[in-house]
């Protein structure tokens, strides 16, 4: 008797739902659940790229700020060689300026490129370019009259340094840096940001797939129990 009175109400329950509203809904929540599935993994998968794609900036910032660094320390070494060169006489000094000017093209070619869709660096790189041409074109003047008048030359080495000339290139420099800095960090909070969004997505497509999917079974279930006994 009470095992009677105890199924009465689930399958009172069970008529209603498919007599109902919810009649021959169990394939149709098994298709949202495997939809709801795909979009999760979608949503994963978009996760793995917004990564890939992070790192990526991240890694060109940084490659922009070794170059920038590395500007400052080819500026500094062609100095040096013209210095060296009017201590020493020695030829071989020649060969290094011509491979420290080489090497600071590459360093302005890379940031061209690093720099690519950046309106104020792309400005600052322009006039970091006309400055470092002022720079090397003192420079080389002075590497062409060691051999003719050495005592010139360390007379205008002092007066460079005494006038600060350089100082307007570093204080470029570091802004460049500077800027690169905060682009770095507005990178690598947005691509957390992305990733945590489409994680909690993904997550809640998860969780309403299996949801779903748990219904639509039961009620696929329970709908054939109910034609085999209509059959039986």
């Amino acid at each position: 008797m009470s095992a009677t009175v105890g199924q009465r109400p689930r399958g009172r329950f069970w008529d209603v739902l498919e007599h109902g509203l919810l009649r021959g809904i169990g394939f149709p929540l098994l298709i949202v659940s495997l939809v709801m599935f795909v979009a999760a993994m979608v949503l994963l998968g978009a996760n793995v790229s917004e990564v890939h794609r992070s790192y990526a900036r991240v890694q060109r910032v940084n490659d922009a700020l070794i170059q920038i660094a590395m500007v400052n320390a080819d500026m500094l070494r062609s100095e040096m060689i013209v210095r060296g060169y009017a201590l020493s006489d020695d030829p071989v000094y020649l060969i290094w300026q011509d491979e420290a000017k080489t090497n600071l093209r590459k360093r302005l070619a890379a940031l061209a490129a690093a720099f690519s869709g950046q309106a104020v660096q792309q400005a600052d790189l322009e006039r970091l370019r006309a400055m470092l041409h002022d720079h090397d074109a003192t420079w080389d003047r002075l590497m062409r009259l060691v051999p003719v008048d050495k005592a010139r030359v360390v007379s205008e080495m002092v007066a460079y340094g005494k006038a600060a000339r350089r100082t307007p290139i570093e204080r470029l420099l570091v802004k460049l840096q500077e800027d690169e800095d905060k682009l770095l960090e507005r990178h690598q909070r947005l691509a957390e940001d992305q990733v945590a969004g489409a994680y909690r997505s993904a997550v809640g497509f998860s969780v309403l797939a299996l949801i779903f999917g748990a219904l639509g079974f039961a009620f696929v279930l329970q709908g054939r129990r109910r034609q085999r006994r209509r059959t039986g």
